[in-house]
Formats: structure tokens, sequence, C-alpha cells
């Protein structure tokens, strides 16, 4: 092997390499965006060329440009195993497949760092012209895992022991529980997103169907609220599940527990609302509130204390300034609370 020729033509070839990376990460990100799969990231590497020269020289390659296929690589980490099968798809839709090894189900719980999926691709020959035509039939490597292989495979990665062989037998009961560790990890976390997702859907149908007394009694959490709001207030625009969970914190700690108690004061503040949005629209162009924001206003509405509470949590002043603020703020709603409902 002639490596001074193959350095000079492995850096002859890096922008070819740079220009399929960025490409591929494209094509890739665009794929999964469409899909709406919440995934932890996107990653890419180009390997480097003394790592390149270790390969070839490793497996004794007489075309080592040609046969190693993973000199460009990318990475989908994401969070459940149930993603795994849809990011697949996903990838054998947007390239050309040479070779799919899934070592997920093909191999041991205990290997070393290669718990994923691993694809050797090519760019799609429908992606042709001035721009493709370089990295035309440039194979590279995709791996797909969730975030418990890749943490698995990351500590792997540091240690000396490089297969299962290597570890001295006193230490082999610790690994295996490690790795079992990991993979208990991502078993569970797949039970509880699932079991999750049919609690959202159980309150979805609750809020739809039952009687005023039963949803009265729900207590406050992310999914009783982020049902109560799509129920009670259809026509707002609906908030995202960050503001509600800032808004379950609020009311928690105003004391409130329950959703008909807040149910109670929407309704009380249900004509205060009307009048205070008219006159104090959230923005330019937007005359109504989201969902969240109604809610918010309508109980400071209906209950001093509660405004006084979200006043003190962002207040970073003095306890005369904060006074201050609290009576000019509360006088803002004054004006409105007369049209309570009793």
């Amino acid at each position: 092997m002639n490596v001074e020729a193959l350095r000079r033509e492995f850096r002859a070839r890096e922008h070819i390499y740079k220009h399929l990376e960025g490409e591929a990460l494209f094509i890739l990100n665009k794929a999964i965006e469409h899909s709406a799969i919440k995934i932890h990231s996107v990653s890419s590497r180009i390997k480097n060329l003394d790592a390149f020269l270790d390969k070839a020289q490793r497996k004794q390659l007489e075309n080592p440009l040609g046969e190693i296929q993973d000199i460009v690589g990318l990475r989908v980490v994401c969070l459940f195993l149930s993603d795994i099968n849809r990011i697949v798809n996903i990838i054998r839709d947007s390239f050309f497949i040479l070779n799919e090894d899934n070592k997920i189900e093909d191999t041991n719980v205990s290997s070393f760092g290669y718990m994923s999926v691993h694809f050797i691709v090519t760019i799609k020959k429908e992606h042709s012209g001035p721009r493709y035509d370089p990295i035309a039939n440039v194979s590279f490597e995709i791996q797909v895992r969730t975030i418990a292989m890749d943490a698995w495979a990351n500590v792997s990665h540091h240690l000396d022991y490089k297969s299962d062989n290597d570890v001295p037998s006193d230490l082999r009961k610790d690994f295996y529980a490690l790795s079992g560790l990991f993979y208990v990890a991502d078993k569970h976390f797949e039970m509880f997103y699932r079991v999750s997702k049919q609690s959202k859907k159980e309150m979805e149908e609750l809020f739809e169907v039952a009687s005023p007394e039963i949803k009265a009694l729900q207590e406050i959490n992310l999914d009783s609220l982020t049902a109560y709001l799509r129920a009670k207030l259809p026509d707002r625009k609906h908030s995202d599940p960050k503001s509600v969970s800032t808004l379950v914190d609020e009311l928690l700690r105003a004391g409130y527990t329950s959703i008909g108690e807040i149910d109670r004061l929407v309704d009380s503040a249900q004509e205060a609302l009307e009048h205070y949005e008219k006159d104090h629209p959230p923005s330019i162009g937007i005359r109504k509130f989201a969902d969240v924001g109604a809610v918010r206003i309508s109980v400071k509405l209906a209950d001093d204390s509660y405004h006084r509470l979200s006043v003190s949590r962002t207040f970073q002043e003095s306890d005369l300034d904060l006074e201050e603020t609290i009576r000019r703020n509360n006088a803002k709603y004054e004006k409105y609370r007369s049209l309570l409902k009793k």
C-alpha cells in the first residue's frame, strides 16, 4: 500500500466528502421534519485521515477509497424504540440502500457500542445535475439508535475493552448488569411513552363525553389541563405543551388542585375577559388570547391572590416596588371585576 499516494488522494477528495455530508444531512433532516417525528439529534462526521489510513492498513485493503464505505457517516439518535422503525423507513425512502445491518435485533445486548441499525447508502438517482454529479455513487453510512443505545456506545468507546472477551471474568457480571440497565431503560422509556399517550387520549375523551361533575374532580396536570383547554376553549389558539406546563405550575402554586376550581373561575370571568380583551388585546392584529392566556387572565380577574402571586414570582426589585407594581396592575383588572358572575 502506497500510504503517501493514498494520503494525497484522500485529501484531494475531502471537498467531495464535505459536499456529500451537507447534501445527505439536508435530505435526511427534511424527511424527518416532514414526518413530524421528535428526535434527539442528527449528527454527522467525516472520518479523519489518520483513522482512514489506520482502517485501510488494519484491513489490508487493496482499494481503500472504494472499499471503506463509512468515510462520511450520519447518525440519528431518536427518543424511543418504536421510533427506530419509523426512521428506518424514512431512510429506505430517501436513499438508495446498498446494505442494511440491524445490530439491535441481531446482536447480544452486552456488545460494545453496536446497538444500532446501520445502513450503507448512496444519494438516489433522481438527485441529478451539477449539484449532485460529483457525489453520485459515493457511499456513506447512516446509523439509527436510541438515546440509551447512544449513551452505552459512548461509554463503551472510552473503555479499553473492545469486545466481551477482553473483559476479565471477575468484572463480567458488573459489565453485563451495566449493559442490561441501558437495555431496561430503553424498554421502560418506551412503556412510559405508550402509557403517556394513552393518558392523553383518555383525558381528551373524558372531557368530550363525561359529566361536569366527573370533569371537575380531575386533578390539575399537563394532560388534564390540556384536554380541558381544548374542550372549554375550542375557538382559541391552542398553546404548546411548555406554555400549558407553566400554567399548571402557576395554578398549583396558587393552591388550586382540581379542574373544577379553574372551570368555575373561567365561567365567572367570561364577560369580564371579553371586555378586558377588547381594551388590552394580546398584540397588534391579534384580538384574542390563546387558551392559556385566556385562563390566566380569567383567574387573575377572579382571584386577586393569584394575581399577586404571579407578579411576585417574576419581580426582581424591592418589596416596596413590588407592592407598588401589584397595586398598579391590580387597578388595571379592577375595572373589569364588576362584570364577574357571582
